[in-house]
């Protein structure tokens, strides 16, 4: 029997997952971690040239992470994509005289340009690295304002239109609505104070940490609130992000995750369960293997991405492990197979992931499809998809 996309998410996202009429697919996505760049020899445009779509509306790229946002609609269709977005809001970062930008609505983290797009500023270049007392915590320069009448009229009709749009896909579509509405993020404490420091506050300030951590959180949930009031009726997926792996393992013990940065995740969930019944979804990078378990004690559906390309993140490993109690998310690997396979290999590594991982596993690049990966092995993940729907 045939599923609409929305049927095929719920059962592929219950725990334990449940067998649907086919695997789930979001490749290539729309997602900040799942789309395309615009860049040369590949990326964007030579995808559509390779599908044969030419009139395409000129991409416009995120100005941080470099991904496009308007990727065309017959795109996701030739992929059968399960997935439609809602549109991802993007304040303009402001400009510094040394070429920096700095990004206020991540707590003024700055970025330096790096290969056409940005990357995170040296450690000692950190906004918020000054810090020394609890007291300085507030005086902080460059906490997003949430407070003012005109920055709460600007977050209420940033809701307001989300909400319209949200409504339209949930009631005119039969995909699964995706939303990025915001949560709690170690990744910014790290931004704005160093990944040095994040771990030296935990171990040498805690007191300091959370109370850094906690302000971080409240000005999070002011906004996210009024969005989540807004759109949580209509979506069906809420996405986060958060790294907490290496290739090799977990960037901190498991203790320290659960004292420093569980609780705060615990918050955020809790808030996105309140007004909306969406499954949560987790972006992590790299060995998370240690966390899974935690992250699913707290309300957590969906994990991922990097399967199978970093320690103990073998598909055979995580279906044993964690099969029931979550959904995995990833995989196809946009740092090795992508790159540097031939499609057939391609086509093998993404028959492996789906035969080990379902029914509880969605079809995804493990992150941003950049400029040097071919579309011919962006088909290839698509080829296998359809021959295993073929052979059932």
């Amino acid at each position: 029997m045939s599923m609409t996309p929305r049927e095929r998410f719920d059962r592929v996202t219950s725990h334990p997952p449940k067998e649907a009429d086919r695997i789930c697919i979001e490749f290539p996505g729309a997602s900040i971690t799942t789309n395309i760049v615009d860049q040369p020899p590949y990326g964007y445009r030579a995808l559509c040239e390779f599908l044969g779509i030419n009139d395409y509306a000129p991409p416009r790229s995120h100005s941080v992470w470099g991904g496009v946002l308007n990727i065309d609609e017959r795109i996701l269709e030739k992929f059968n994509v399960d997935f439609r977005y809602l549109p991802r809001g993007e304040e303009p970062p402001e400009v510094l005289p040394n070429g920096y930008v700095r990004v206020r609505r991540y707590f003024g983290m700055l970025w330096k340009p790096a290969y056409g797009r940005y990357s995170v500023v040296p450690d000692k270049e950190t906004p918020a690295r000054y810090l020394k007392t609890i007291e300085e915590i507030d005086d902080y320069p460059y906490w997003p304002d949430t407070e003012s009448a005109q920055a709460r009229k600007k977050i209420e009709d940033r809701a307001e239109e989300l909400g319209k749009a949200a409504k339209k896909l949930h009631e005119e579509t039969n995909y699964v609505i995706s939303a990025t509405p915001g949560s709690y993020d170690d990744e910014r404490y790290r931004w704005i104070r160093g990944f040095d420091q994040w771990i030296i506050d935990m171990k040498k300030n805690p007191e300091f940490y959370h109370a850094l951590a906690s302000k971080m959180l409240q000005v999070d949930m002011d906004k996210n609130e009024i969005v989540l009031n807004a759109i949580g009726d209509y979506i069906d997926r809420a996405m986060i992000g958060d790294d907490y792996g290496t290739q090799r393992g977990g960037m901190i013990s498991i203790e320290d995750f659960r004292e420093f940065c569980k609780p705060y995740h615990k918050k955020s969930f809790d808030l996105i369960r309140k007004y909306s019944k969406a499954k949560i979804q987790l972006h992590s990078c790299g060995s998370i293997h240690m966390y899974i378990k935690d992250f699913a004690d707290i309300g957590l559906d969906i994990i991922g991405q990097q399967i199978g390309f970093a320690k103990d993140m073998e598909p055979e490993k995580l279906k044993n492990d964690f099969g029931d109690i979550i959904t995995f998310w990833g995989g196809m690997d946009t740092q090795r197979a992508l790159v540097h396979w031939t499609p057939t290999q391609v086509k093998q590594w993404a028959k492996k992931c789906i035969q080990i991982l379902s029914p509880g596993y969605i079809v995804a690049s493990n992150h941003t499809i950049e400029r040097d990966t071919p579309p011919e092995n962006i088909w290839a993940v698509h080829e296998a998809i359809e021959e295993i729907s073929q052979s059932k």
